[in-house]
């Protein structure tokens, strides 16, 4: 297994997590086996890469609901989601509720934080 390949594909993850590549498409990109791929990740990091993309996508997309002014398959766009749908499906999957429930779960913590300094 080619250590610097491997080296890059690890690099790639982490700063193009956004882009919504595969698996698949990321080991063939660096010409690396996909199971290698994944082995290697695992014991950089401590994860899979999918927990780590969705640790990932998890925490942008806290970050990005306290801007009241976007839409939900707009933040999934950025997210590198195919799809509203994939989008919604994903956000129900990763927290347990609805997209517009998180949205109004993170706006009453906003409101919360702004009284509690009063």
């Amino acid at each position: 297994m080619p250590r610097k390949q491997m080296a890059r594909a690890i690099g790639f993850v982490h700063a193009h997590w956004r882009k919504g590549k595969t698996l698949k498409e990321i080991a063939e990109s660096y010409g690396v086996d996909v199971g290698n791929l994944e082995r290697a990740f695992h014991r950089c990091e401590g994860v899979t890469i999918k927990q780590f993309i969705d640790q990932q996508r998890r925490a942008y997309l806290l970050s990005r609901l306290v801007d009241l002014k976007l839409y939900g398959h707009e933040i999934g766009t950025q997210m590198g989601f195919p799809s509203k749908r994939a989008f919604y499906r994903w956000v129900r999957r990763a927290f347990g509720i609805s997209f517009t429930a998180l949205r109004a779960r993170v706006r009453d913590k906003i409101a919360t934080k702004r009284n509690d300094k009063k």
